[in-house]
C-alpha cells in the first residue's frame, strides 16, 4: 500500500514537489500547473523559467501580490506580464478542478497569504503542509492518505517552551524602549516584520510606525488583505521625516540591516530571529535585544501536527534545510509509517507508472 502511495507523489532536490498528474508545488518541473505556497525565495525556486513554460501559476491573492512587489519575477523579456497573465489567485477552500484532480488551499500561519496544499485524486487524498507554525491560522489537514511536511525544527533540541508568551516579551521590549529611549527599530524579514506589526498593534502599541519605503509597500499589500495596522509611514514621506525627528515611534527594517545597527544609545533594537531555543529574549549588547520569534513550527508543533492531522503515511521533506531524520525517528516511536524524500539525491519514487493507462 506503502509503495502505491509513492506513485502518485515525488520531491525533487530542488525542492519541486509533485503530487499527482498534473501540479508541482514550490519548484519548477515540466507539468502544466505551478502552485506557491508563499512568497519565501527558498519556496520559488525555478519561478522564471516556470513562468515561459506552464498554464498557470496558483498561489493566494497575497501571495500574487507579494511575488510581484519582491521582485521574484524578471522584468525582462515580458515575464513579468506572462507571470501577470498565467497567474491564477486561490483563495482558501476555493476548490479548482484541474482534469479529474481536485485542488484546494488551506490557511497556515507562516507570512501574509500563506497556505497548504490538498490535492484529491479521485482515491486519495494528499496534504502538503509548506511552512507553518501552529496557531488561529493554521487549518489541520485532516485524515489524508499522504501528509507532506517541512521539516525546518524536527529536531527534539528544537523546542520553544516559551513560545506562548513570545509575544508579551516583545510587548514589554517596545513599551520600554519607547519609555528609555523614544525609538525602537525592529528587525525582520518580509512578512516576519508585518506579522510584528500585527502582534503590537492587537496588544494595544499605538505608537506610529515608519519604515523604508520597500517594507511601506508591503505592509500595503498586508493591509490589502485583512492585517489591521494602521497609522504607518513611509520613513521618506513628509510625515515620516517629521515622526523621525520627533521620536515616540517604532521603525521596522529588514534583517540584512541588523549588523549595521546603531548602538549610540539613542535607540533600542530589537532582533527578530527564529533559531533561538534556550530563551524567549536574549541580550545582544547595552542597546539590542533578540526575541525569539519564529514563522516555523517548532518540534513539539511538528510532532502535533501529525498527531492530530492522522495521516495514513507521512513523507518528510528533506529537500530544503531541516532536521528529518530525527524527526522520522521521533515520529515512528509513536507508531507512524515515515518515509524522507528525496532519499540519495533520487527525486522520484515510481511517479512515472502514475501516468501509465
Amino acid at each position: 500500500m506503502i509503495s502505491d502511495l509513492l506513485k502518485i507523489i515525488a520531491i525533487k532536490p530542488s525542492g519541486a514537489v509533485l503530487i499527482g498528474k498534473h501540479f508541482t508545488i514550490d519548484g519548477f518541473e515540466r507539468r502544466n500547473i505551478h502552485v506557491i505556497t508563499h512568497a519565501h525565495a527558498d519556496h520559488l525556486g525555478g519561478l522564471n523559467q516556470s513562468v515561459k513554460y506552464v498554464e498557470k501559476i496558483i498561489a493566494t491573492p497575497a501571495t500574487i501580490d507579494l511575488i510581484l512587489e519582491l521582485g521574484y519575477v524578471l522584468n525582462s523579456n515580458g515575464l513579468k506580464a506572462l507571470f501577470k497573465r498565467k497567474a491564477y489567485p486561490l483563495s482558501y477552500h476555493e476548490k479548482l478542478m484541474i482534469g479529474d484532480e481536485e485542488l484546494e488551499l488551506l490557511p497556515a500561519h507562516h507570512i501574509l497569504g500563506a497556505s497548504q496544499v490538498v490535492v484529491r485524486t479521485g482515491k486519495y487524498v494528499i496534504g502538503y503542509t509548506g511552512d507553518f507554525k501552529l496557531g488561529e491560522e493554521t487549518e489541520i489537514i485532516k485524515e489524508p492518505d499522504i501528509l507532506i511536511m517541512e521539516t525546518t525544527y524536527g529536531d527534539p533540541n528544537y523546542r520553544r517552551p516559551f513560545k506562548h508568551y513570545i509575544e508579551d516579551f516583545l510587548v514589554d521590549l517596545v513599551f520600554q524602549g519607547i519609555e528609555t529611549m523614544k525609538r525602537v527599530v525592529i528587525y525582520g524579514y518580509h512578512g516576519k516584520l508585518q506579522e510584528a506589526m500585527k502582534i503590537l498593534r492587537s496588544k494595544g502599541v499605538d505608537y506610529p510606525f515608519v519604515m523604508p519605503p520597500k517594507i511601506y509597500r508591503i505592509t500595503r499589500i498586508a493591509e490589502k488583505h485583512g492585517y489591521r495596522i494602521g497609522e504607518y509611514y513611509n520613513s521618506l514621506s513628509r510625515e515620516g521625516r517629521e515622526i523621525i525627528r520627533e521620536g515616540f515611534y517604532i521603525y521596522f527594517d529588514h534583517m540584512m540591516r541588523a549588523k549595521r545597527r546603531r548602538l549610540d544609545g539613542s535607540r533600542l533594537n530589537i532582533v527578530l530571529s527564529g533559531w533561538e531555543f534556550q530563551q524567549p529574549v536574549r541580550r545582544l549588547d547595552e542597546y539590542s535585544w533578540l526575541v525569539a520569534m519564529s514563522d516555523h513550527a517548532d518540534f513539539d508543533e511538528l510532532i502535533q501536527y501529525v498527531e492530530e492531522s492522522k495521516p495514513r503515511i507521512v513523507v518528510l521533506d528533506a529537500s530544503r534545510q531541516g532536521s528529518p531524520k530525527p524527526l522520522k525517528r521521533e515520529l515512528e516511536k509513536r507508531g507512524w509509517r515515515v518515509v524522507i524524500l528525496p532519499v540519495n539525491d533520487e527525486y522520484y519514487i515510481g511517479i512515472d507508472n502514475y501516468y501509465v493507462g
